[in-house]
């Protein structure tokens, strides 16, 4: 089965009830986090600038400012964006036999779409920014760690929550070639449906390891 089997619903506007003006500003707003945040999730937050960002919009980079007062500030909120699936959506709460399935198909929604995966490519790429180290760092654990701790049960669940969120960064930078082109085609079905198959199984041995994770013995001295 493919991500395209597991559509993520999208909010339903009401456009009928809300004045034209405001809507008009909502998504002129939203027009612009989404620009800026495939702007970032290219080139890094250092070699973007406003006027690129307001002329892939069509408006002056002094609107930009109006809406987010600085690069710095839509920087942050381009990190913090949730307009795509989060990992709650994938039924943390359902049988923990098939989280590992829910999960990768639901990450493989997220990172095959850039307009929901630039927050956490813009960190990537702009990681040379002491701000974006921060905001990495956090939202990693608001985004995956922390919701995922919660539910998971057996010892170490901090450490194998921080496990998975290791695997999920490197399955969307590394998997499907986001890290090296944010625009990369999607793979075939067939060998998309192999790639979350054989995830699902590695987040599947962090959610319900087999056995309490107890330390490698010592290797034997080496006889002189």
């Amino acid at each position: 089965m493919t991500s395209a089997d597991h559509p993520v619903a999208g909010e339903v506007a009401g456009a009928a009830t809300r004045p034209r003006r405001r809507q008009s500003a909502e998504q002129t707003r939203q027009d612009i986090l989404v620009a800026a945040g495939r702007r970032f999730a290219r080139a890094g937050y250092a070699a973007v600038t406003l006027k690129d960002i307001a002329a892939d919009v069509g408006v002056t980079a002094p609107l930009v400012v109006h809406y987010f007062d600085s690069k710095l500030d839509l920087f942050r909120a381009v990190a913090q964006a949730e307009d795509g699936p989060t990992i709650r959506m994938a039924d943390l709460d359902g049988p923990v036999e098939t989280m590992g399935l829910r999960l990768a198909r639901l990450l493989a929604t997220y990172w095959l779409n850039l307009d929901y995966s630039f927050p956490a490519i813009a960190l990537v790429r702009s990681l040379d920014l002491e701000e974006a180290r921060q905001l990495f760092a956090a939202e990693i654990d608001r985004r995956i760690t922390d919701p995922l701790a919660a539910v998971l049960h057996g010892p170490d669940a901090q450490l194998r929550a921080r496990l998975i969120a290791a695997q999920i960064m490197g399955f969307g930078l590394f998997a499907f070639g986001t890290l090296i082109d944010p625009d990369a085609p999607s793979p075939n079905p067939d060998a998309l449906a192999r790639t979350v198959d054989v995830f699902a199984t590695a987040l599947q041995a962090c959610i319900t390891p087999a056995t309490a994770c107890a330390p490698f013995p010592e290797s034997a001295p080496r006889s002189a």
